[in-house]
């Protein structure tokens, strides 16, 4: 009897699991802006090969596009925003 209640036991474990890993997945998002809220925020990464990556970050509302590799990271370039086009013509 106490196999059976094990086994019950497991399987409850299992499926719990289960079901927080499926609310996670499918609030990782909200969940994520809502830890993305310091002066620091990755806005995006892009892998190049060679373990080097192009980072894309905010701090403190300037946009920097980061570079890392085996050597370190360094800033590439600092991005400014996209200026209006009104009243342009």
């Amino acid at each position: 009897m106490s196999n059976v209640s094990s086994l019950i036991s497991v399987l409850i474990l299992l499926g719990g699991l289960a079901a927080a890993a499926l609310f996670l997945r499918r609030y990782r998002d909200r969940l994520a802006s809502r830890f993305n809220q310091g002066p620091i925020a990755m806005r995006g990464v892009l892998n190049v090969g060679d373990g080097s990556r192009l980072l894309l970050v905010e701090v403190e509302g300037v946009t920097v596009l980061c570079g890392l590799g085996r050597n370190g990271v360094g800033a590439m370039q600092i991005i400014e925003k996209a200026k209006s086009l009104e009243g342009e013509g």
